[in-house]
């Protein structure tokens, strides 16, 4: 499960966010302009601001991991919750219409 929490694109600069999880991993990422300025690690427990040492250092306030950390809680939730209600929803494995050919060599409109 996943989503892209916000996208602002009204300025001159592009800030996504991003959430996503499955029963065993996560992921929580902040950027801007396509790059990424934060990330939870969950595996040491901590936000990591992989920015180069050539721009000006942004920094995210404090509680930004918690956050993160709580907002994987409420992703986990949906997730289990989405799964158990399309649990009994059945596949559907409608057959094609008609038969469906494809050409070995190109073909042009109009041409024999």
């Amino acid at each position: 499960l996943s989503c892209v929490l916000s996208v602002s694109a009204d300025g001159l600069h592009e800030e996504i966010s991003i959430t996503g999880c499955s029963d065993s991993d996560g992921e929580v990422m902040y950027s801007l302009d396509g790059e990424e300025l934060w990330y939870a690690d969950f595996t040491n427990k901590k936000g990591v601001e992989p920015q180069p040492s050539f721009i000006d250092h942004m920094t995210y306030v404090e509680g930004t991991y918690e956050q993160a950390e709580a907002d994987q809680q409420i992703c986990k939730q949906n997730l289990k919750s989405g799964t158990k209600a399309m649990k009994d929803i059945p596949l559907e494995f409608d057959p094609p219409s008609s038969p469906i050919v494809y050409s070995r060599d190109n073909v042009e409109l109009g041409e024999n």
